[in-house]
């Protein structure tokens, strides 16, 4: 899995395909943002293509749930009241810490499709 900024050749290959002249804006996007706009426009990806969304969907949302932990921890050490904090992520401020816990293991929860991958 990669970074969120790591562009992953094909999918770039078939947006611009997609897209055509207008490829050129989608191309400097996030690539997820540029699925989606093609999603939106009614574009069906093909199947390769389908799997590389799904897995940069699956890191974005594991590096989201890390940051988000390291942010409540941030956040407490700056003296923020966990209403603050609660208040900003969405969360009851009751469940806080259960959800930072959530959050830091979120890597755990590994998705089959993954792990048959990894073996």
């Amino acid at each position: 899995m990669g970074e969120p900024n790591d562009r992953n050749r094909r999918i770039d290959a078939w947006l611009a395909e997609e897209f055509g002249d207008a490829s050129a804006v989608v191309l400097r996007t996030n690539q997820l943002v540029g699925l989606s706009l093609a999603a939106q426009r009614g574009a069906v990806p093909p199947d390769e293509v389908m799997q590389y969304w799904y897995h940069q969907i699956f890191s974005a949302r594991i590096m989201a749930a890390q940051s988000e932990a390291s942010f409540i921890d941030a956040a407490r050490a700056k003296g923020w009241p966990d209403e603050t904090i609660g208040e900003m992520l969405m969360v009851d401020p009751d469940r806080l810490d259960d959800h930072r816990d959530e959050q830091y293991s979120i890597h755990l929860k590994i998705h089959p499709a993954i792990r048959r991958q990894q073996c």
